[in-house]
Order: C-alpha cells, then structure tokens, then sequence
C-alpha cells in the first residue's frame, strides 16, 4: 500500500481524509494493528490510487481466503 502511495505522491494524512478516518488510525491500520480496513475504505482506496482489482486483491486480502 505504501509503494502504491508513493508512486502517486499520496500522503497518509490525504489517504486518511479520502476515507474518513484519523491519521493515526490510518497508520495503524498500514502497520495491521488494530482494526482492518473496511471494504468499503478498500474500495475508496483503490479508485484513489487507480488499482486494479488484482492489485487491490493481492494488497488487501489473504490470499488463504476463498
């Protein structure tokens, strides 16, 4: 996630306030500690970022998932 930011010059406090939540909750969520995303935070998180689904896949969900 964080090398999808970078390469659009996206800032975590820019990331956070697209998807509604507190900076610091946003590191949290980067770091995985804590509570996870939403789908619906994923989904604005991708379309900001322009990913694909299988980008947004391999970033965003376990891959042991059915």
């Amino acid at each position: 996630l964080r090398t999808a930011m970078r390469s659009r010059n996206i800032t975590v406090e820019q990331a956070a306030d697209h998807i509604g939540v507190n900076p610091v909750t946003f590191y949290r969520r980067i770091n995985r500690e804590g509570e996870k995303f939403t789908v619906a935070e994923v989904v604005k998180l991708s379309e900001l970022l322009g990913m694909d689904a299988k980008t947004m896949q391999d970033i965003f969900f376990d891959q042991g998932l059915a």
